[in-house]
């Protein structure tokens, strides 16, 4: 009995190392080919297909009107892909608490558009040299994603993505007076949907918007859209989030049709920015 007892537990150690053994090989396998497709997001192949996906969207119809009034100023950020600690990520910064208009949020390096600028490319560049002392010869610019309406109301912003290679963040020449802080998020905490919330909306047709939690900060409004735009385009095999705006009929009631605006296709007349950030 004592024997028979001691080869049942012999046995069911074995099969519990071999399980062991099994899904550690597994998680191994998983963990590295999830790495290496993180990585391959910034490969000139993938390069290819995001910008072909860029030219394929249509403008949201909102800005491009907006766009056409007078009084209205331009601005460009740079949306820069990186590598930090070998983590595809991207950069961002914590606004100055010194600044008049968004101090303390999270947004990418940009600032308004000079008489001297050639184009948003050369806004956006110049102004992520003079905020975190990136050289704009470091980067490969992949091309502009769509325009969205600024939070105060009179601004239309001219997002740029681009790439540059690994960064060490903390080594960074951070202009004091316009950043209280440079820092990344990898493209992997990004894409996971444990990490993003929406904020539903009713004003008109009614959407919803992204809220990146669990980095070093949060990450809401315009900065937030921004990031979803990207993740559409670049890596959406892997990026998931869908953020829904739901049809009106002619009487103002909402049907049953939802898509996803991240394209900027769907975006009713009555889309503002500015109600949508006062609103988080």
């Amino acid at each position: 009995m004592t024997k028979l007892k001691y080869n049942m537990v012999f046995r069911n150690n074995v099969l519990l190392c071999f399980l062991h053994n099994y899904l550690s090989r597994r998680c191994q396998h998983t963990t590295a080919s999830d790495q290496l497709a993180y990585h391959r997001l910034l490969e000139d192949e993938n390069k290819k297909r995001t910008q072909e996906r860029m030219n394929s969207i249509h403008p949201v119809r909102t800005v491009k009107e907006y766009a056409l009034k007078s009084g209205h100023t331009n601005a460009a950020v740079l949306v820069p892909l990186c590598t930090v600690n070998n983590e595809p990520s991207l950069l961002l910064t914590l606004r100055s608490s010194k600044l008049r208009k968004h101090r303390g949020q999270v947004s990418f390096p940009g600032g308004n558009v000079d008489k001297t600028d050639r184009d948003f490319v050369h806004t956006a560049l110049r102004e992520t040299q003079e905020e975190l002392g990136l050289e704009p010869s470091s980067f490969d610019v992949w091309g502009q994603l769509n325009s969205l309406p600024g939070s105060d109301g009179r601004k239309v912003v001219y997002p740029i993505l681009a790439k540059t290679g690994e960064i060490n963040v903390e080594k960074l020449h951070v202009n004091q007076d316009e950043v209280q802080e440079a820092f990344s998020v990898s493209l992997r905490h990004l894409c996971d949907p444990n990490n993003c919330r929406v904020t539903h909306f009713r004003d008109g047709p009614g959407y919803t918007l992204p809220v990146y939690s669990g980095a070093a900060h949060r990450i809401w409004g315009l900065t937030a859209v921004i990031i979803h735009q990207t993740l559409s385009l670049l890596a959406p095999e892997l990026y998931k989030v869908k953020l829904l705006a739901r049809g009106s009929s002619s009487n103002g009631r909402k049907t049953g049709t939802q898509k996803d605006w991240s394209s900027g296709s769907v975006l009713g007349r009555r889309f503002e920015m500015s109600s949508m950030l006062s609103a988080n």
